[in-house]
């Protein structure tokens, strides 16, 4: 009977280990206000931080090891971050924990019209490539932006109607096989004012707080209510609420999706 509690036990905590490390999404969230500060995601021993006003890349974070960058993704405080960075094209910045050697773009003719004269392309064995200025780059506004970390490709929404209507023309739409998409511009996300807002991440859909009559979501219209499985809830614009002046305040999350976490 123990050695049986014992595999179950087992079991259990391998299911729960193997559903932890299929996460490679990260969502930071602001509950107070009802916004996504950050988005997070790992490819194996490398964290990207997306900034979540314009969905350009922040901050890459480089690991040793997958076990360093896993423990970094699952808890991202100041202690578990690499301890030196330097400053890439735009203000992006790569934390490392050491390194010995540095390359950058020298004064080549697509260098210098792609504005990245001087930029850091390599970090000992780490590979930056930007955006040339060809093609419908310029247009698309992407000229200078990261195009791969090492092997990792990232590309961005092109100069498409709906894509410059939504407002994301030039924001991330793939970081290798992880791929996002923006709310377009309608009649109900201009309204809900979640226009050009996240609205998928690899299947994991975003939703958006409407703005339905009656005010019932006086307080809340636009605020994150939904990341896959997981339910974001606010005081409604109820009598008792308003009187207790806490109408549109963060009232819970409840639920749980294994495809991302939330901080």
């Amino acid at each position: 009977m123990k050695n049986l509690k014992y595999y179950l036990l087992s079991a259990l905590l391998l299911f729960s280990i193997t559903n932890l490390i299929s996460q490679d999404i990260g969502i930071e969230l602001d509950r107070n206000e009802g916004i996504i500060e950050g988005v997070f995601i790992k490819k194996d021993n490398i964290v990207f931080e997306l900034d979540s006003s314009n969905s350009n890349i922040k901050n890459i974070y480089v690991f040793s090891y997958d076990s360093l960058s896993e423990r970094f993704f699952y808890d991202p405080i100041y202690d578990f971050r690499p301890r030196r960075w330097l400053e890439l094209h735009s203000g992006v910045r790569l934390y490392i924990n050491s390194y010995s050697s540095v390359d950058y773009a020298k004064n080549y003719s697509d260098n210098s019209f792609a504005g990245i004269v001087g930029s850091v392309t390599k970090v000992d064995d780490v590979e930056i490539e930007y955006h040339k200025r060809i093609g419908n780059n310029r247009i698309i506004g992407i000229v200078g932006k990261i195009k791969s970390v090492n092997d990792i490709p990232i590309s961005y929404h092109k100069n498409y109607s709906e894509n410059q209507r939504g407002g994301y023309m030039g924001k991330i739409s793939n970081i290798d096989d992880i791929n996002f998409d923006f709310h377009n511009k309608h009649t109900y996300s201009d309204l809900g004012n979640y226009t050009g807002k996240l609205k998928e991440i690899n299947g994991v859909k975003f939703e958006y707080n409407q703005n339905y009559s009656g005010n019932i979501n006086k307080g809340s219209v636009g605020k994150i209510s939904k990341i896959g499985n997981i339910k974001i809830e606010y005081f409604k614009n109820y009598s008792s609420n308003s009187a207790s002046g806490i109408v549109g305040k963060f009232k819970s999350i409840t639920g749980a999706d294994k495809r991302v976490i939330i901080y």
